[in-house]
């Protein structure tokens, strides 16, 4: 059971130490229509490809089949979440719609200031502890690293979600109660998707951009690796670097510059993470003047969105998620584990392309949320608040 809404992010960064810089230099051969080999895209996988661009370009609309619940009996209770950092424009956002649904059930809302350090993440605990919590919500920090402070909190009584870390295939982490997921591995695919319709039967020739200490990245990469073995003539392929989020504004250009410099023939580049696209502009002017090279990535995130606004920008398509959306995503299911009921299975929620032909849809200028439609409204019929 899933319920639409939208999940995103720098999304999902889920860093327990932000280790140094490395790149990985390994491309990936790929064969066109069902992974067989080709030598050049079939014109049924370019018209699949522009299919999709265009299905995801349309507004998600709100449908659940979620079991209605009634909030009322929720008042005084306490959420805390842990971000992974308060300092990243997606989770403030993200934070901020959590608080508001909390405070519509009136149920106290608390943001521990984490700063992406796991020493933050042990003293969220220790205090969601202490302030007897109902739920604690992890909003990018790995269960894997903190173990004993999941021990704590199960001895405590309290419940624990993963926000925005897992894709809805991927496992649940041990030691939580709850999973709020997102369609990385999606978004991925419609990024190399992008690359082909624009390519029109032309190989595509990609530099992936990854940040290897984040949850949804590997995962991301092997999508895109497939999405090209399957839709794209063995001449297409995918070279990856990586370049970790600590380093993403000091590294990602020198590092995309190289690249370019060491292969003429990239065409297509893919930022995992939306808010690294905005360094590969400056390094496409430096070592590819006078060459097409297109860029594609993840998020939605309104000033990146705005890019394609502006004009001369090489970004060409972002996968939108709303972080006001993952935050009503994320305290259904909190309401739920408060409610002793079931949480829904890994929900995830729907991912909106958008591009310089529709990208005003989210306001100009770009505002957080804005093209997904009204969910709010399906969120308070489901709690019980309308």
């Amino acid at each position: 059971m899933r319920t639409l809404t939208t999940l995103g992010a720098v999304a999902v960064m889920g860093v327990s130490v932000l280790a140094g810089c490395g790149s990985d230099d390994s491309s990936s051969s790929s064969g066109s229509g069902g992974g067989s080999a080709g030598s050049d895209v079939t014109t049924a996988n370019v018209d699949y490809a522009k299919a999709q661009i265009e299905k995801f370009s349309a507004v998600p609309t709100f449908e659940s089949d979620a079991e209605p619940i009634d909030v009322s009996s929720l008042k005084g209770k306490t959420v805390y979440s842990i971000p992974i950092t308060t300092s990243i424009p997606f989770y403030k956002d993200g934070e901020a719609a959590m608080s508001a649904a909390a405070k519509k059930a009136g149920v106290k809302y608390v943001t521990y200031p984490a700063q992406g350090k796991v020493s933050d993440f042990q003293q969220g605990f220790a205090d969601a502890i202490n302030a007897k919590a109902s739920v604690i919500i992890l909003n990018g920090p790995l269960p894997d690293t903190l173990a004993p402070q999941l021990r704590n909190a199960k001895a405590a009584g309290i419940k624990v979600i993963a926000a925005h870390e897992e894709d809805p295939t991927s496992p649940t982490p041990s030691g939580v109660d709850a999973v709020a997921a997102g369609e990385f591995y999606n978004a991925a695919r419609l990024m190399v998707d992008k690359a082909i319709a624009d390519q029109n039967g032309k190989p595509v020739k990609a530099l992936a951009i990854s940040s290897d200490e984040t949850r949804p990245s590997k995962g991301m990469v092997a999508a895109m690796k497939d999405e090209l073995s399957k839709r794209c003539g063995s001449s297409c392929s995918l070279t990856v670097t990586n370049v970790p989020v600590a380093d993403w504004a000091t590294k990602i250009q020198p590092q995309v510059q190289s690249e370019l410099n060491r292969a003429d023939d990239i065409n297509t580049i893919l930022p995992i993470y939306d808010s690294m696209a905005q360094y590969t502009d400056p390094a496409i002017r430096q070592a590819a003047r006078g060459r097409t090279v297109n860029v594609y990535s993840f998020n939605g995130t309104p000033s990146i969105n705005a890019l394609m606004q502006k004009g001369g920008s090489n970004l060409k398509m972002n996968v939108g998620e709303s972080p006001t959306l993952i935050g009503l995503l994320t305290m259904d299911q909190a309401f739920r584990l408060m409610l002793d009921k079931k949480p829904l299975d890994k929900p995830a929620a729907p991912l909106r392309v958008f591009t310089p032909e529709n990208v005003d849809d989210a306001g100009n200028p770009p505002v957080t949320g804005q093209g997904f439609g009204d969910v709010d409204a399906g969120y308070d019929k489901l709690w019980g608040l309308q």
